[in-house]
C-alpha cells in the first residue's frame, strides 16, 4: 500500500485478490453476467475507486471457477461474439455470506474509527485542500 498523499502509482486503489473476489461474487450473485459487465459494475459500486483491467478480471474469474466459487456458460449473441456468463455456485454464495458477515461484524469498529477521524482530522482535511 502506498502512503504518499499525492500518489499516482498504478497499484494505488487497486483491490487485493481476495477483495476483488468478494466484489465479483457480490456482483454476480446479484445478477449472473459477463466479465466486462462485472468490471463496469465494480467501478459503479466502488464509486470509481477500483478500475479492474480486463486481463486481471478474466484471470481472477478463471481462478474462481477452478476454486468452485463460480460457474460459467457460453451464451450466444445475435449482435456480437458469444460471451461467457458467470454465476455463483453454492460454495461461492457461502464465501460471499461469510465476507458480508465479517463486514457487518466490523462495521461498528469502522464507525468508531470514522467518528475518531472526523473529531480529530475532519476539519483539517478541508483546510489542506485550500
Amino acid at each position: 500500500m502506498c502512503h504518499n498523499d499525492h500518489c499516482y502509482h498504478e497499484k494505488c486503489g487497486y483491490p487485493e485478490k481476495r477483495w476483488l473476489q468478494f466484489m465479483i461474487l457480490r456482483v454476480v450473485y446479484e445478477k449472473p453476467t459477463y466479465g466486462y459487465k462485472i468490471i463496469k459494475r465494480i467501478e459503479e459500486i466502488t464509486y470509481g475507486r477500483h478500475k479492474i483491467k480486463s486481463g486481471t478480471m478474466y484471470t481472477t474469474l478463471k481462478r474462481m471457477e477452478k476454486e468452485g466459487l463460480l460457474r460459467s456458460v457460453w451464451k450466444k449473441s445475435e449482435s456480437g461474439p458469444d460471451s461467457r456468463e458467470y454465476s455463483t455456485t453454492e460454495k461461492g454464495e457461502k464465501y460471499l455470506k461469510r465476507w458480508l458477515e465479517m463486514i457487518i461484524e466490523r462495521k461498528k469498529m469502522m464507525d468508531e474509527m470514522v467518528k475518531f477521524y472526523n473529531e480529530h482530522f475532519g476539519g483539517k482535511q478541508n483546510e489542506e485542500k485550500n
